[in-house]
């Protein structure tokens, strides 16, 4: 190789690497953006937080929902690995009350996150998806780790999925000002009067 390819080879690097790392700065502060409350952070706000111009968020970024994608990626490799998702064991009560806190640790960490999904869900097919996997997940840890529920009609089924839900835990806690210790013996006394009175 010539000093003159050389040369270029390393100019295209250098270039790779710093568009490698506008891109992460970019999508640090969109995460930073939202985990701090910040439910709909607008191309401008995320520009103004990662420190580069508005026409680099959108060549990195053709439109919102690519940004969108990598930011949920960021999250959940965050978040997740974070939790215990093996399956219970125990009692009746045990088990529904370690799922609940299980659950209530997982919704304090990604509550900012969901209010942003919620907000931008509507115009961002990639954000809808995400939110129903989101509610899929929850329901299915929710009937492997109390399988009493397979024994209900499907109406106490939805009910208790919904009693020990994110939407329901958000109300609880933005709506009724609980704090999380409430909220966990409300939900756990829910799904337990569901299983229990059917």
């Amino acid at each position: 190789m010539s000093i003159a390819e050389e040369k270029t080879t390393q100019q295209v690097d250098g270039r790779l690497n710093r568009s490698t790392r506008t891109r992460a700065a970019i999508v640090e502060a969109m995460v930073a953006l939202v985990g701090e409350g910040n439910a709909a952070p607008t191309s401008e706000d995320v520009a103004e937080r990662a420190n580069v111009g508005l026409r680099t968020v959108f060549r990195h970024f053709e439109d919102m929902e690519t940004l969108y994608q990598e930011v949920d990626q960021v999250i959940k490799a965050r978040v997740f690995p974070q939790f215990d998702l093996e399956t219970l064991t125990g009692p009746l009560e045990e088990r529904a009350r370690k799922l609940i806190e299980r659950r209530a640790h997982i919704f304090t960490a990604v509550h900012p996150f969901m209010t942003c999904t919620i907000a931008r869900k509507w115009k961002s097919p990639y954000l809808a998806r995400s939110y129903d996997a989101f509610a899929e997940l929850q329901r299915t840890f929710l009937f492997n780790n109390l399988p009493e529920l397979k024994e209900l009609s499907p109406a106490l089924q939805h009910a208790a999925d919904q009693v020990t839900s994110y939407e329901s835990w958000t109300r609880m806690k933005d709506v009724q000002q609980l704090d999380v210790a409430d909220i966990i013996e409300a939900q756990l006394a829910g799904v337990l009067a569901i299983i229990r009175g059917a």
